[in-house]
């Protein structure tokens, strides 16, 4: 077994471009040996939400917002077939990319996968999530294109 990776991260928003990082983290995460974290990032009321993903008036939009997530994250890693993983879900109110960077740094990942193009359709890699994480990172990136 290789042991070139102990810790694997990888970063989901639910599109199927990440799916497919996160087969490919978790194929690694199996050749290897490697503990793999899979982490969504929960911009805290982000200006862009779409109508259907907006908390009840009754519930506590913080709570409603990690409730799905964690449903997401798990219907995903169901359908993906993905077991074993530790998944977390962070409330930020930084970037994406900063979060990532800042966990992975944090608990000593060896390894960050993540998709080339996430769900807001962001082509150019200066804006995108993957291209900021690839320019700050001190651990290897692994760019999974779709």
């Amino acid at each position: 077994m290789l042991s070139l990776y102990k810790d694997i991260l990888t970063s989901t928003d639910f599109s199927s471009t990440a799916d497919k990082a996160l087969v490919r983290a978790n194929e690694l995460a199996e050749l290897t040996g490697a503990k793999l974290t899979i982490l969504h990032v929960l911009e805290h009321f982000p200006e862009d939400i779409p109508n259907d993903t907006i908390a009840p008036e009754n519930a506590d939009p913080q709570r409603y917002y990690l409730e799905s997530a964690g449903k997401r994250l798990q219907e995903s890693l169901n359908k993906l077939k993905i077991t074993g993983a530790v998944s977390e879900i962070l409330v930020s109110t930084h970037s994406a990319a900063k979060e990532i960077v800042h966990y992975a740094s944090k608990n000593n990942i060896d390894l960050i996968v993540l998709a080339q193009h996430g769900s807001r359709g962001i082509l150019s890699s200066l804006g995108s999530t993957t291209g900021n994480v690839l320019h700050n990172a001190t651990m290897d990136v692994l760019s999974v294109g779709n």
